[in-house]
C-alpha cells in the first residue's frame, strides 16, 4: 500500500514537472514568434522605404527589386556642421543703413555745390563709386562674420546593406548595391553624407564590403548570344530563300 502511494506521489511530481516544462516551451514559442513577427514588420517597413527611394532617385530602377542583405540597428551620434549667419545678417543690415545715410549726405552736399547738369551727374557717379568701394570692403570683412557650428544628434539608426536591379532596353537587368541609413524614430531615410563619418557606419560598411561586389546577370549573356546568333542566321535564311526563288 505504502509502495503504491509512494509511486503515485512520484508520478504526480513527474506530471507537474512535465506541465511546467510544457508551459515554459509554449511561452518561449510565443515570445520568439512575436519577436520574429515584429522583426519582419520592421524589415518590411525599411524595405518599402528603400524601394520608394530607389524609384524616385535611380534611373531605370526595376520596381520592388530591392532586397535587404544585412541590417543592424544602433544608437549613434551624428555630427552636423552648419554655418551660423546670424552675425552676418546683423552686420549686413547695419552696413546697408550706414551706406544709405552716407550716400544721402554725399548727394545732398554735392547738390548744394552743383551749378550745372554735369555737376549733378558727377555727384551721382561719386555716390555710386562710394557704394561699390564700400561693398567690396564689406564683402572681405563678411567672411569673419560667418561661424561654423557643429550640432550633435543622437539617432537610433538602422544600417542597411541592400541589393537592387536596374533594367535597360526592356531585356537586360543589372545587379546593383547600395547602403541605406534609416532613422527609426523619425521613420525616414537619411542622406548617406550625413552619417558616413560616424564610426558605426564605417564599421558596418567595412563589415559588408563584399556585398558591394555584384555579379553580372547570366541572363544578359544568354540574351546577347541569342541576338548575335539571330544576326548570323537571319541573313543566311534570307540568302537561301533568294537562291531558291532564283
Amino acid at each position: 500500500m505504502d509502495y503504491n502511494r509512494k509511486n503515485g506521489v512520484i508520478y504526480m511530481k513527474f506530471i507537474q514537472k512535465l506541465s511546467v516544462i510544457g508551459l515554459s516551451v509554449c511561452i518561449l514559442s510565443i515570445v520568439f514568434s512575436s519577436a520574429s513577427m515584429a522583426t519582419k514588420i520592421v524589415t518590411d517597413e525599411h524595405l518599402n522605404s528603400v524601394n520608394e527611394k530607389n524609384k524616385n532617385e535611380i534611373h531605370n530602377y526595376k520596381n520592388d527589386s530591392a532586397k535587404i542583405l544585412a541590417q543592424e540597428t544602433k544608437t549613434v551620434l551624428i555630427k552636423t556642421t552648419k554655418e551660423d549667419k546670424s552675425l552676418l545678417e546683423k552686420k549686413t543690415k547695419e552696413f546697408e543703413e550706414k551706406m544709405k545715410m552716407e550716400q544721402i549726405a554725399l548727394i545732398e552736399e554735392g547738390l548744394k555745390k552743383a551749378t550745372t547738369l554735369q555737376d549733378v551727374e558727377k555727384v551721382k557717379s561719386e555716390a555710386a563709386n562710394l557704394l561699390k568701394k564700400e561693398k567690396e570692403m564689406f564683402k572681405e570683412e563678411s567672411k569673419n562674420y560667418v561661424k561654423k557650428v557643429t550640432d550633435t544628434e543622437k539617432v537610433n539608426l538602422a544600417m542597411i546593406s541592400s541589393s537592387y536591379k536596374t533594367i535597360n532596353d526592356d531585356f537586360f537587368t543589372f545587379n546593383k548595391h547600395r547602403f541605406y541609413y534609416y532613422d527609426v524614430d523619425k521613420n525616414e531615410l537619411l542622406p548617406n553624407n550625413k552619417v558616413n563619418t560616424t564610426e558605426e557606419v564605417r564599421a558596418f560598411e567595412k563589415k559588408h564590403k563584399e556585398d558591394t561586389i555584384v555579379k553580372d546577370n547570366p541572363i544578359n549573356t544568354l540574351i546577347l548570344f541569342i541576338l548575335l546568333g539571330l544576326l548570323c542566321i537571319i541573313p543566311l535564311i534570307i540568302s537561301n530563300r533568294q537562291k531558291n526563288k532564283a
